[in-house]
């Protein structure tokens, strides 16, 4: 199964599902393709579309996805590297009113050049990362979370008084 997610903020992203239907239509993808579109209303018989999923739902379908390809939050991201699965994303765009600004290409281009996901541009290019997917061993991505987690939680129970 493939593993579609494009979120939970308020602006459509029809602009990934788009290209996806073309490559199911062709032969190119095949299915099934399940989809977590949040906002986006998307015409189609070739996916299978949930606006959204609760937490465990949507860990679970990570999970069992054989490809995850995500917009390019980090949230997206960061679940797919800790449930070790190939992430292809594509960030949302202003010039599309995807987004209100294109902060996503910042993200996706910090993730894609240190070798954790594929980048994906969504101007046609879908098949020919889908190619490069097939090859693809993502980077470990160094968790690090607990010493994080740890850190802030030793300066609020020093810096609030009880």
């Amino acid at each position: 199964m493939i593993l579609v997610v494009l979120g939970t903020w308020g602006m459509p992203f029809a602009r990934p599902l788009a290209e996806i239907e073309g490559l199911l239509a062709s032969g190119r993808l095949t299915g099934p393709v399940l989809v977590q579109c949040g906002h986006t209303n998307f015409a189609t018989s070739r996916m299978t579309l949930t606006p959204f999923f609760e937490r465990d739902v949507l860990e679970r379908q990570y999970e069992e996805a054989s490809l995850v390809i995500c917009q390019a939050g980090v949230g997206s991201i960061m679940l797919g590297l800790r449930k070790g699965r190939k992430v292809i994303a594509i960030a949302r765009r202003r010039q599309f009113d995807e987004h209100i600004d294109d902060h996503q290409t910042e993200i996706l281009d910090v993730f894609s050049k240190s070798g954790f996901i594929l980048p994906w541009a969504g101007t046609g290019d879908l098949a020919e990362v889908l190619d490069r997917a097939a090859d693809f061993t993502p980077a470990r991505y160094p968790f690090g979370e607990e010493r994080i987690s740890a850190a802030i939680l030793d300066y609020l129970e020093a810096a609030v008084p009880r």
